[in-house]
């Protein structure tokens, strides 16, 4: 049933660990702040998605250094711009390699950049997406049994849910942002996101989300109606069903 919480739990935790197992594969050995490419020996064919998983280390090798070398942090800072214009330099230059490295065009290495994502972006959101619905499931009892339909009638129970919809629409889709981010930067292992969090699925499909949100909120709401009519129905029946000795 949608209102028990016990399923929900290993349901939830399984789909946290394996959210972890999955998105923490980016390739980790290498990593540098000198822009340099670490080499690696082909051994298989060069895929779409092989490419996009090294044009994004390239471009995270690129950050670290121009954040080592021209960060705001740096005795080396100039300005943004200076920032801005040594971390493309040495993206382009470490897609130039990647280029050599498999016999492609670096257009195709660059084009490959922050595409081929769909399996990374429903890892990092499941755990967080089957959380708001377990905390939503619990809301929507206690509004039910705070406002029961018996008692107070259909007004202020509907009023409420229209309130706590909208809250938790809200908030959810601000908290999975933040979810978003912590799980990318351990993923990438690098905190600093910079202009890539504008790549983030939660940042690009805010509207889409905030509807989702509400629209889950409201079906569980109604599957919490359904069961309220046939516990009532169940109950009517009994109570008119004939004594028998």
């Amino acid at each position: 049933m949608i209102g028990s919480a016990s399923p929900a739990r290993p349901i939830l935790i399984a789909a946290l660990t394996l959210s972890l197992y999955t998105t923490g594969c980016m390739r980790r050995d290498g990593r540098n702040s000198d822009c340099r490419w670490p080499s690696e020996t082909p051994t298989h064919s060069v895929t779409g998605q092989h490419l996009s998983e090294d044009s994004e280390f390239a471009e995270d090798l690129a950050i670290r250094y121009a954040d080592v070398h021209h960060g705001l942090r740096t005795p080396y800072y100039v300005s943004g711009e200076a920032y801005d214009a040594a971390r493309n330099r040495c993206m382009e230059t470490l897609f130039d390699q990647i280029a050599k490295e498999h016999g492609v065009p670096v257009a195709q290495v660059s084009s490959a950049l922050g595409r081929n994502r769909v399996f990374i972006d429903v890892a990092e959101s499941l755990p967080f997406v089957l959380l708001y619905i377990f905390v939503v499931v619990v809301v929507v009892r206690v509004n039910w049994h705070r406002y029961s339909p018996n008692e107070q009638g259909w007004t202020p129970g509907i009023t409420m849910a229209l309130f706590l919809s909208v809250a938790f629409a809200a908030g959810g889709t601000m908290l999975g942002e933040v979810w978003f981010w912590f799980m990318e930067g351990y993923r990438i292992g690098n905190s600093h996101m910079s202009y890539r969090a504008g790549r983030f699925f939660w940042v690009r499909y805010r509207p889409e989300l905030f509807a989702g949100a509400m629209i889950v909120f409201w079906l569980l709401q109604l599957k919490r109606h359904a069961i309220y009519g046939r516990t009532a129905r169940l109950r009517h029946n009994r109570r008119n069903q004939p004594f028998t000795a």
